[in-house]
């Protein structure tokens, strides 16, 4: 297996899964609250209902409002494809290191901001704001995260990091402090509880949904996608830093790739429960409490990093 198949298969999976993964977590979320809840499949009918309609743009949009959905899709997509998330050694895993990956998906939270903005309407200037204040507490705490692991595995990229995951925390207890801060940094960055809910359009709660409000249409269906595409990455890479294995590499045989995609599934569907047990086990955070939230995470993420140095 050559590293541009690695690469392709990868995309193409995850491509595939993250709109299963969105609507898993809403069934089981669902199931975990005493509702029968609705399809995990519900989300592909969502996309291609929304790819069919036409779109509403505000007169007083610009080019702006127009770039953001592809600016903010294209991001992931990135994302996807440097990261060792099905397969590592893929032709982009050199690009995979965790200052990229930062600066990518700082990228398109800046663009989403920016599109908020962009209509001048009282909702989205709100949760620019809001969104704007938890990328300036979420950044440390995931650059501290990150920071942990490549010192513990002496290398920057996500793929090289994998090899003290799994058993290797053993050898660095620190990390796991630094897992637990990453769990924080997913939830944040997602737009889950407690830090929002993605279920609700109240001007008290919302964060994510107050930025998209104007958009309809193709554009929605685009920035949908980005979000379910987002939180499967998210997922997966910790999923990955507990049990890396089965990961795809160069020279894997057909048997190891068919064990990559089912590990996949597999790590999808309990990360996606665990994700729906959290989220059904405590309320919606006030928004004036982030700053404490996010200093649990940073501190629990500094802490696993000079752990790891000492």
């Amino acid at each position: 297996m050559t590293p541009l198949a690695l690469t392709i298969i990868q995309g193409v999976v995850v491509l595939a899964l993250a709109p299963w993964a969105t609507g898993l977590v809403r069934w089981f979320k669902a199931r975990l609250q005493g509702r029968h809840g609705a399809s995990p499949l519900l989300p592909y009918v969502s996309y291609a209902t929304l790819l069919k309609k036409e779109m509403v743009v505000s007169p007083t949009t610009s080019w702006v409002f127009g770039l953001t959905p592809f600016v903010v899709l294209a991001s992931a997509i990135v994302a996807t494809l440097i990261l060792p998330l099905v397969a590592v050694d893929g032709a982009l895993a050199a690009h995979g290191n965790f200052i990229v990956l930062a600066g990518v998906l700082a990228l398109g939270a800046v663009f989403l901001v920016l599109g908020g903005l962009d209509p001048g309407s009282a909702f989205g200037g709100m949760g620019s704001s809001r969104e704007m204040t938890l990328a300036a507490l979420v950044e440390p705490s995931m650059i501290a995260v990150f920071a942990a692991f490549a010192v513990a595995s002496g290398s920057g990229t996500l793929s090289d990091m994998l090899t003290v995951a799994g058993s290797g925390l053993l050898a660095h207890p620190g990390l796991i402090l630094s897992l637990v801060a990453f769990v924080f940094v997913l939830l944040a960055e997602n737009a889950r509880y407690p830090v929002d809910n993605p279920a609700t359009h109240l001007e008290l709660t919302m964060v994510h949904e107050a930025m998209v409000l104007e958009y309809s249409g193709p554009n929605l269906a685009m920035l949908e996608y980005a979000s379910s595409l987002k939180l499967t990455i998210f997922a997966l890479l910790f999923a990955n830093f507990l049990f890396p294995l089965p990961l795809a590499g160069v020279g894997s045989g057909l048997v190891m790739l068919v064990a990559a995609v089912l590990g996949t599934v597999a790590k999808i569907g309990v990360t996606m429960f665990l994700l729906a047990l959290l989220e059904s086990s405590m309320p919606k955070m006030r928004f004036y409490r982030m700053q404490e939230y996010m200093t649990i995470s940073f501190f629990a993420a500094l802490s696993g990093l000079v752990l790891v140095l000492a």
